[in-house]
């Protein structure tokens, strides 16, 4: 059985200190005490196996049994989603989370049905990060994705302009795959996925002027929150793949 995963914001020394809400996981959900191994991943990030010393009502201390330090090979992926209804924001979220998306960002796009409330977006922000948090700890990742808060779309070109790839998945494109697309050499891949009503013709435009490679996700149209972690899926296992097969005598 696999260990409680948790995380913490400053370096593991020979001890560490477990704060907020995760105490009360561990003493009332978990009934972990003293002498319980758990695991805990600090900001470098480093892996800690780490017996737990004392619980008290605010806090859970413990010593550093061993550290592993991580190898990082895939790269980074980072998911740009239309916006879409209903809260389907936060399925995409802890999905492509569990995936192994390393960022994702909510894109007011031209088609976006949602009504955008400015003043409740740092609110959903937070909670959408606290979702990406509970996702990492279930799937034992080692970071915590970063949950942006909402971009219009001239801000979101910006912030793609600044990758490696840019990678958008539309319906409108019957006929190339995501294979031809990417490129293997890419360190940090930005996804582009419309919400329910799909991406524009000038949004692709404006894609395609930034170089974005447009893939087709199949011959079936996907629902929105379907087709964003899809799309980190497959490009984490293209990029696997690839590597594989360039190991390969």
């Amino acid at each position: 059985m696999s260990k409680a995963r948790f995380f913490i914001t400053e370096k593991a020394g020979e001890s560490v200190t477990i704060t907020g809400p995760d105490v009360k996981h561990i003493k009332d959900v978990l009934r972990l005490g003293a002498g319980a191994v758990i695991e805990v991943v600090d900001s470098t990030p480093s892996l800690c196996e780490v017996e737990v010393e004392h619980v008290s009502r605010d806090a859970v201390t413990g010593r550093v049994l061993a550290r592993h330090e991580p190898v990082m090979t895939a790269p980074q992926v980072y998911l740009f989603q239309g916006l879409p209804k209903a809260g389907k924001i936060d399925v995409v979220v802890r999905q492509a989370t569990e995936l192994g998306v390393a960022g994702v960002t909510p894109v007011l796009t031209e088609r976006v049905v949602v009504e955008f409330e400015s003043g409740k977006a740092e609110k959903k922000s937070i909670r959408r990060q606290k979702i990406a948090e509970e996702a990492a700890k279930q799937s034992h990742r080692l970071l915590v994705p970063k949950v942006g808060a909402p971009l219009d779309w001239e801000s979101a070109l910006r912030e793609l302009a600044g990758f490696d790839q840019v990678v958008v998945f539309w319906e409108g494109e019957r006929d190339r795959l995501l294979s031809e697309v990417l490129k293997p050499e890419a360190a940090r891949i930005a996804l582009v996925v419309g919400p329910e009503g799909g991406l524009s013709e000038r949004e692709i435009v404006d894609l395609k002027a930034l170089g974005a490679g447009v893939a087709s996700m199949g011959e079936y149209t996907l629902r929105t929150e379907t087709a964003g972690p899809i799309a980190v899926a497959l490009t984490l296992y293209e990029y696997a793949r690839t590597r594989r097969d360039r190991r390969k005598p």
